[in-house]
């Protein structure tokens, strides 16, 4: 292997490696056989060293310590770190990225710099891997990438709060593309099989391709040039149509003008003015001190990078008016659904900053053995089980990729794999009661979704008769402790493990039995 000319620690880990920057497509993005691509997703880039010592240094992309504001992340990298240490490349984004950007909370993560444990709890964050840059007490920065991405992916980092991405070749950048701009992400990165790993240097086998949006609008206003000269434009207040309620526009953004499309719109403008905001949601204070208001009946074309928080455009470009006969029923901008509520982030810790301090030096926390699991009857209960029927980022992401990448080489296992997918979401979001035959069904889903990516180191054996199926569950409780027995008792081991899902009946009820290879049972009983 190649060797890192930075100076190394006594203990072989590098002291630094500079990270490598992208460059830019300039042209049609690269679609070749030797090229893959995945999300850009919105955070701040993390150079994360795990020393053989039991310590984890966490620097930024310009060598600045992020370790004592993820403290978090120090157990799980070294659990997965081998004794000769490893550096990984990645970005630190806030959960819920697949469903929207969130740049304002992963900078409010970054911004206190120890966190208390309630700022943890509240802004959960993961650290999503991209490239390994040495590993064992070796650089691995010379190798192509194929082979250091198959050196990351047998680190088995598939749990959150760290994970490896899941790059697809460059022939799905379609798929890629509609997946970056449905999550509002405004670029994929693209990755030559071949390129090697250029510290602080900028390659052309590594690139970022942009994702551009052009999208209908309404002018629901704008403010002047001068505020002195009402009659002037400087920006437009753009806005979307509120669904059912004509006359209602959703803010979406302001956006500035060249000086001759500031003359061509002031006479338009002037005869839509009216006195009061067609906005149904807030304009920005700066916007709305001098804002004039206008009918929303003119159609324009905003070109945007993505979207931000609060459903705002991210770098919006005017492109002009539209004519009516132009105006298409599909071509509103419409802003990604907002993220579950896995966090308030209006209710933070108020504790003042730390000094900073020594970075922690951890040791891995040993996991507690299963126990068996009652079938939940309180109300703080039930909220448990209600957290486990979130579907986690990663899995949901990595599934949708294991399935786009199968399209084209084996359609009918892509076809099943999306069956189960399916019978998995709808068990997510299934109201009321359950069976156990339900449960089996939502099993069944997620195992086949699992086994697609861990192969032969997952193999499963269930054992349930059908004079059963019919007892009453509590949604999501056995693939709870399925999915828990698989990240915890299988995935960590290299040789993988056997999953075994069993249930006898006995006074009452019936015992429902998960097993994750050599480790103890989780235990379910459920009353008839």
């Amino acid at each position: 292997m190649g060797s890192v000319t930075e100076r190394a620690t006594r203990r072989g880990v590098p002291a630094l490696v500079p990270p490598m920057q992208p460059g830019t497509v300039t042209g049609d993005p690269p679609t070749g056989p030797d090229w893959v691509v995945e999300v850009a997703w919105t955070g701040h880039r993390c150079i994360a060293y795990v020393e053989p010592g039991r310590r984890v240094r966490l620097l930024s992309g310009a060598a600045n310590s992020m370790s004592a504001a993820y403290p978090e992340l120090a157990e799980p990298l070294l659990r997965r770190s081998p004794s000769g240490g490893m550096v990984l490349d990645g970005t630190l984004v806030a959960r819920g990225e697949e469903h929207a950007v969130r740049p304002r909370l992963i900078a409010r993560r970054t911004a206190r710099h120890r966190p208390s444990e309630a700022t943890i709890r509240r802004i959960p964050v993961d650290f999503q891997v991209a490239d390994l840059l040495w590993l064992d007490g070796h650089s691995t920065t010379d190798l192509p990438y194929a082979d250091r991405r198959a050196l990351l992916d047998a680190l088995g980092l598939t749990s959150p709060p760290v994970w490896a991405t899941s790059p697809l070749p460059a022939t799905e950048i379609d798929t890629m593309l509609a997946i970056a701009e449905q999550k509002g992400a405004d670029g994929l990165h693209a990755r030559h099989l071949r390129g090697r790993y250029h510290p602080g240097g900028r390659s052309r086998f590594w690139l970022r391709v942009p994702v551009t949006r052009t999208r209908q609008v309404l002018v629901g206003g704008w403010t002047p040039a001068d505020p002195t000269r009402p009659e002037t434009v400087g920006t437009l207040l753009l806005g979307a149509p509120v669904a059912d309620t004509p006359g209602a526009l959703h803010y979406v953004g302001r956006v500035g003008l060249s000086l001759g499309e500031r003359r061509r719109l002031a006479d338009a403008l002037a005869e839509h003015e009216q006195n009061t905001t067609p906005f149904v949601d807030a304009v920005p204070a700066a916007a709305a001190r001098h804002a004039r208001w206008a009918r929303p009946e003119l159609v324009g074309l905003a070109e945007f990078s993505g979207w931000i928080g609060g459903g705002r455009m991210r770098r919006p470009f005017w492109r002009g008016l539209l004519e009516p006969a132009d105006v298409r029923e599909d071509g509103w901008a419409r802003p990604p659904e907002p993220a579950p509520a896995v966090l308030d982030p209006a209710v933070l810790d108020s504790a003042v900053p730390a000094e900073p301090a020594a970075e922690p030096v951890a040791d891995p926390v040993p996991e507690e053995q299963p126990g068996p699991i009652e079938p939940p009857a309180q109300p703080e209960q039930a909220g448990a089980a209600g957290e486990a029927r979130r579907l986690e980022q990663h899995f949901v992401y990595n599934s949708l990729n294991t399935i786009a990448a199968l399209i084209r080489t084996d359609p009918g296992r892509a076809r099943d794999l999306l069956i189960g997918f399916a019978d998995l979401s709808r068990a997510v979001d299934r109201v009321g009661g359950s069976t156990l035959g339900d449960e089996l069904a939502a099993v069944h889903g997620y195992l086949q979704l699992e086994q697609a990516r861990f192969g032969r180191r997952l193999r499963v054996a269930v054992d349930v008769a059908p004079t059963l199926h019919l007892i009453p569950v509590i949604p999501m409780q056995i693939l709870a402790a399925v999915r828990d027995a698989v990240q915890h008792d299988i995935e960590p081991q290299p040789e993988g493990g056997l999953l075994t899902l069993a249930a006898r009946p006995v006074e009452g009820g019936c015992e429902v039995r998960v097993t994750g290879g050599a480790a103890a049972a989780r235990t379910i009983r459920l009353p008839s």
